[in-house]
């Protein structure tokens, strides 16, 4: 995958994370939890664009084996990462329910998607 079609659709999926966001804080409900879908925006956001970029090396290497770890290592790191985000927030913002973090599991859902796409692109990607 050509680094120009990753970009774009990357923007795309930003975009539609943004819309995400935004509908769901207007629902009173999420709206105290904001914070946390925009942090969880922006973190997705470079890891995609860390995962586009060391996925891109490995798969061009002539060792395939490096880019499967590749692809375990970060799938592995951003589920940590990810729950890591999830209990600091819980423990310093101290929401009330346990529904704040829904808008964060659609980013999470979305970007997923997102980088199993690009990913199985990069998996093609002759050395």
């Amino acid at each position: 995958m050509e680094s120009r079609t990753f970009i774009g659709l990357l923007l795309v999926t930003a975009t539609i994370g943004v819309a995400l966001v935004l509908a769901l804080h207007m629902v009173p409900l999420f709206r105290e939890h904001e914070l946390l879908s925009w942090i969880g925006l922006g973190f997705f956001f470079f890891l995609s664009i860390l995962m586009y970029l060391v996925g891109s090396n490995a798969a061009r290497s002539s060792n395939k084996n490096h880019f499967t770890t590749v692809v375990m290592g970060f799938t592995f790191l951003k589920l940590m990462l990810t729950i890591l985000i999830v209990l600091a927030y819980d423990k310093i913002a101290l929401p009330s329910g346990k529904l704040f973090i829904l808008p964060f599991f659609g980013e999470y859902l979305i970007f997923t998607i997102f980088e199993t796409y690009f990913m199985m692109k990069l998996g093609k990607t002759s050395a």
